[in-house]
């Protein structure tokens, strides 16, 4: 554990970084950190595995645009609009920069990571699908149909989840690595 090139911060908790890296050919984990720091406890909580973490704009791929492509909803040259939709709840989603284009390919919201572009697609393709696709076909094991709170009923089958990966309870390491490493394998998971 050199921790040198983790910053400090202004709390006392220590920053972390975990990694997991997979063969691509055969799925076979061939290095994997769970955390840094020196190894004081045997089998210790290992943030790779174990942590489910918000995924952000990395859902996008795995939930939006590989079924949509698999789907032949939208292909890189589909056109969309790059605006806010008008949901009963206002206009949503805003794109990180809060500016839009009023059109863009998706290969441009791909490239860009656009927001408007994700959510459109992903409404097109069917939350449930988008959902199934993730959860069976990337081995996102995480993702969850159901999760009672104190306050309401969450759900990854919804927008925000799927299209934004703000997720219910997120996803791990290990599992991005593995979605991620479909793609290097041909569609093969």
């Amino acid at each position: 554990g050199d921790l040198a090139n983790i910053p400090t911060t202004k709390s006392t908790q220590q920053l972390q970084s975990a990694i997991v890296v997979i063969d691509n050919d055969t799925g076979d984990v061939v290095a994997l950190s769970g955390g840094v720091g020196e190894k004081d406890t045997f089998l210790g909580y290992n943030k790779a595995t174990q942590a489910k973490l918000q995924t952000g704009s990395s859902q996008k791929p795995v939930s939006v645009y590989a079924p949509a492509f698999e789907l032949g909803v939208v292909s890189p040259a589909t056109v969309l609009k790059d605006l806010p939709v008008m949901y009963e709840e206002g206009p949503w989603p805003k794109n990180d920069n809060r500016k839009y284009q009023y059109s863009r390919t998706v290969y441009q919201g791909i490239v860009s990571s656009v927001n408007t572009i994700a959510v459109r697609t992903v409404d097109a393709i069917g939350h449930q699908y988008a959902y199934s696709f993730a959860k069976y076909n990337f081995g996102q094991e995480s993702l969850v149909e159901q999760y009672p709170t104190e306050y309401k009923m969450m759900s990854d089958i919804d927008r925000a989840p799927l299209a934004l990966g703000a997720l219910t309870l997120g996803s791990t390491v290990q599992e991005m690595t593995a979605a991620y490493a479909t793609f290097a394998n041909n569609g093969v998971w």
